[in-house]
């Protein structure tokens, strides 16, 4: 058994989130808004160096509730972000989990879509588009402005007997060192009457085609759930993924074949999580620095933070408090002149008691 993590050890510093700001609000909060509720944050830069903020507009609290997929966009000469535009809707049916990679060829963001009225433990496996959860791919290729119609992939990325897959949620990944150098990797999890495991989808032709790698090889109480990915300087894959189990840190593993196969997973006792999404990111090589942001407390979805490593993830800095209060998904972005851009939940309630949630961005100073 895993010793539990002390969460007194890493107390983090004081807050440094800078002037944070509403994208998406949930009409529970502010009835002007045009989705009951908003989530899953996930956030990009563009080679333009257009901000994308993805969420899913929710028709309720629940996470499969008639949910399409929302883009806020803030290109780098505005001083403001655009208007909400719909990325994809299917409803009644519920899309989930966007994950995005932008690259110099295009963007491509990948979600999963659920049957009206089923969610994650009721659907079946197998294909049925009226019983069974199912992944797509859409592309832009004007910096987010428009979008494709979505490619169906599920024959790809679903293995057999699998209730639910995930991509992400959060960012994918292009490699750009080593024998995979230009590959496209995703995150992914998939899970069948609670046990769940981690795995990647990749293309090696600029999206043209996609293979899935091998689930990671899991150990005693670890369910790996939702998943992130970052690239080390020798072209190796981190991963880093929420522990779907009671242990209450998050978990770890490295591909040395440019992300397709994983070394058995580890649990990273000195990251706490409620289990929750967390999100890392490559933010340079030279130096070698990763940036990892999450709610870091082992009982409850608060006190999130930023926590920078500097030798390949192997060891994480104490951290610096991203927002006080409640902070749950949230997703990282390098930003030009060393600067970390973060898009993040805060669960709040209205003078009602109605659930809600604040999708807010702000910057982070990255310490070199």
């Amino acid at each position: 058994m895993f010793p539990l993590f002390l969460a007194a050890v890493l107390t983090p510093s004081p807050q440094i989130a800078a002037n944070p700001e509403d994208i998406f609000v949930s009409a529970t909060l502010d009835p002007s808004q045009p989705y009951v509720v908003t989530r899953i944050p996930a956030l990009a830069r563009t080679r333009a160096g257009t901000l994308l903020a993805f969420a899913e507009g929710r028709r309720a609290i629940t996470d499969q509730s008639s949910n399409i997929l929302i883009l806020r966009r803030k290109p780098a000469s505005a001083k403001a972000w655009t208007p909400i535009q719909i990325v994809d809707a299917d409803e009644p049916n519920a899309l989930n989990n966007p994950c995005v990679l932008t690259t110099s060829s295009g963007i491509w963001l990948m979600y999963q879509r659920y049957p009206h009225g089923l969610n994650e433990r009721t659907t079946q496996p197998g294909f049925d588009p009226e019983k069974a959860c199912r992944s797509f791919v859409i592309t832009s290729k004007d910096d987010g402005k428009s979008w494709s119609s979505p490619v169906e992939i599920t024959s790809i990325v679903k293995g057999p007997g699998i209730q639910s897959v995930a991509s992400g949620p959060g960012i994918g990944i292009e490699l750009t060192r080593g024998p995979h150098r230009g590959r496209l990797l995703f995150p992914f999890n998939e899970g069948a009457n609670g046990a769940y495991s981690a795995f990647s989808v990749f293309s090696d032709d600029k999206g043209k085609t996609w293979k899935r790698g091998p689930s990671v090889e899991k150990a005693p109480e670890t369910q790996p759930n939702e998943v992130q990915f970052a690239e080390l300087t020798d072209g190796s894959v981190l991963m880093n993924a929420r522990n779907q189990s009671k242990g209450r840190f998050r978990l770890s593993s490295v591909s040395r074949n440019g992300g397709e196969n994983w070394d058995p997973i580890t649990p990273e006792l000195t990251l706490p999580d409620p289990v929750c999404q967390g999100s890392l990111l490559r933010f340079s090589y030279k130096p070698s620095i990763l940036v990892f942001s999450n709610p870091a407390d082992a009982a409850r979805r608060a006190n999130g933070t930023m926590r920078i490593s500097r030798d390949e993830g192997k060891t994480w800095s104490a951290g610096v408090q991203i927002a006080p209060g409640p902070f749950e998904y949230s997703c990282l972005c390098a930003l030009p002149n060393g600067k970390v851009g973060i898009l993040f939940e805060s669960r709040e309630f209205s003078a009602a008691g109605q659930e809600g949630y604040r999708i807010r961005y702000a910057t982070l100073e990255i310490e070199k």
